[in-house]
């Protein structure tokens, strides 16, 4: 027989198929709803007694849709939100760090709504060591072969949330909560799998490392360590992976309901032993949305829209953004608007921030909560970190290794990290130039702040969010230490009053060169 497992990752509340750019506009390649349909059509193939259907979180936030879910406070909405995923009846969920982005009296009330099995084994209650959500992994009998399903996140979110997002939480590595659970479950089940909002901290097959060692992502260790695991349905990363590696069949199905990881294992009913083992992405883009959740709960996406298009402000001038990739290596207006928004908050010496979304488009001269929320999909919140001058040049060296050459001369972003641009920093109002022949760690060529060279022992106050404050995407030197203080403000709320209180001029200026 044919067991089947289909995955989800990182839709981020993308339900409907739309990118929010255009009212009623609903032919984008991605969403929940084709999910939907890609799901129902394999069931239907192989039979729902062969198929088990996994999602490995971030659900919560993302999404213009997800954001007014939050913003009207409203329970109805949450349940009603929390229903189309309920449409899909997953057979095991776990939670993502960006699952926490509004709280834990939120984030529970979602669980609440969602009664679906949600797997956790390493985000603990303090006060007793147990799982804070769900339970530690499930056994699923599907034609008589028994399935176990282990649930983890990356370890991480305490070095992202506030404090009062995992007050009384404790978070443990989650290689070391599968090796303990894999000794006590293998031995009671015919297939063992792994369900992991985190992905691999290096290429699992040759083993090059992809970032340092900070247990964000522990899958290639999970998978070259752990002996007995036939499965790993893995994300976090956004990155689409299709493989079978050591045995194990690996899937991650990039983000926004782009695609679905697709795992066919032919097994052996006697011996209860796996034959073969094959893995797919089914990009989502060839299956025509689901009607039933369209018809079901279409309102809800409605009351979105028109709360969207509500104006905030209005700019004297525009700040547009016409590429996203130049807009990042020759300035943009919109960039400089929010370096100046934070350092109007902040009253700090530097800001830095980077380009957080690929179809950003900038502000027009009527602003609204669409425009705030495409150009900055992230709950993040805030901070000033206090930094020396050494520390302040590597970090902006390390933000220079996403940049290299061409051959005849042209400076573009390195392929390698293409998915990961929201992670190139840009910093104001620092002037500073760099030559990307150099080699990595020494491309700094000049680095200034109001005319006066950085000091390497000088404390300098920095503005930034606090994603990048706690070390997120691998920057040196950030650790809460450095934190000065973190403000209550969201960037939603920051923009709403900055635009209409600051009513700020659009700065065209540029403070940095690449060569």
């Amino acid at each position: 027989m044919k067991l089947v497992f289909l995955h989800s990752s990182d839709i981020h509340g993308f339900i409907f198929p739309t990118d929010y750019q255009k009212q009623n506009a609903y032919s984008a390649p991605f969403g929940l709803t084709r999910l939907c349909s890609i799901i129902k059509q394999q069931r239907d193939k192989y039979g729902a007694e062969n198929v088990i259907v996994t999602d490995s979180g971030d659900c919560l936030q993302g999404s213009p849709l997800a954001a007014y879910v939050h913003e009207s406070n409203n329970d109805a909405n949450l349940k009603a939100f929390a229903a189309y995923y309920k449409q899909i009846n997953y057979d095991a969920r776990c939670l993502g760090n960006h699952d926490f982005n509004f709280g834990l009296s939120y984030l529970k009330k979602y669980l609440t709504y969602s009664k679906a099995p949600f797997l956790n084994s390493n985000i603990l209650a303090k006060k007793n060591d147990l799982p804070a959500f769900g339970q530690n992994y499930i056994i699923i009998n599907k034609n008589g072969i028994k399935v176990g399903i282990i649930g983890i996140t990356t370890q991480r979110v305490p070095f992202w949330e506030p404090a009062e997002h995992v007050a009384g939480l404790k978070f443990i590595s989650a290689f070391e909560q599968v090796k303990q659970i894999t000794a006590f479950l293998r031995p009671k089940v015919d297939v063992l799998a792994v369900l992991y909002h985190g992905g691999f901290e290096a290429d699992p097959r040759t083993g090059t490392r992809k970032e340092p060692h900070t247990g964000e992502n522990e899958g290639y260790r999970i998978l070259h360590e752990i002996p007995g695991i036939d499965v790993m349905l893995t994300g976090h990363q956004h990155r689409r992976l299709s493989l079978v590696e050591r045995k194990t069949a690996i899937v991650q199905p990039g983000y926004r309901g782009e695609a679905i990881g697709k795992i066919v294992l032919d097994f052996d009913q006697q011996k209860k032993k796996i034959i073969t083992m094959s893995t797919e992405l089914i990009d989502a883009r060839d299956y025509e949305p689901d009607g039933k959740i369209n018809d079901s709960s279409l309102s809800l996406e409605q009351q979105a829209q028109k709360w969207l298009d509500q104006p905030i402000a209005y700019l004297d001038e525009p700040a547009l953004i016409l590429n996203a990739n130049e807009a990042r290596i020759k300035g943009s207006p919109f960039i400089n608007l929010l370096q100046d928004m934070q350092l109007y908050f902040t009253k700090a010496d530097i800001s830095a921030t980077a380009l957080m979304s690929e179809t950003a488009q900038g502000f027009n001269k009527k602003v609204s909560m669409r425009d705030i929320l495409l150009n900055y999909p992230f709950a993040n919140q805030l901070c000033i970190v206090k930094v020396t001058g050494k520390e302040l040049r590597n970090i902006v060296e390390y933000s220079l290794k996403f940049l290299t050459k061409e051959n005849g001369g042209n400076i573009i972003f390195d392929p390698a990290y293409r998915n990961q641009l929201f992670n190139f920093d840009l910093f104001y109002p620092l002037n500073y130039e760099a030559d990307i022949a150099r080699p990595l760690g020494d491309r700094l060529i000049k680095l200034e702040l109001n005319g006066h060279p950085i000091l390497a022992r000088k404390t300098y106050r920095l503005a930034v969010n606090n994603y990048r404050a706690m070390g997120g995407g691998f920057y040196p030197e950030y650790n809460v230490n450095k934190i000065e203080k973190t403000l209550d403000k969201d960037y939603v709320e920051m923009f709403k009053e900055f635009l209409t209180i600051g009513h700020p001029k659009v700065n065209f200026s540029r403070n940095y060169r690449f060569s």
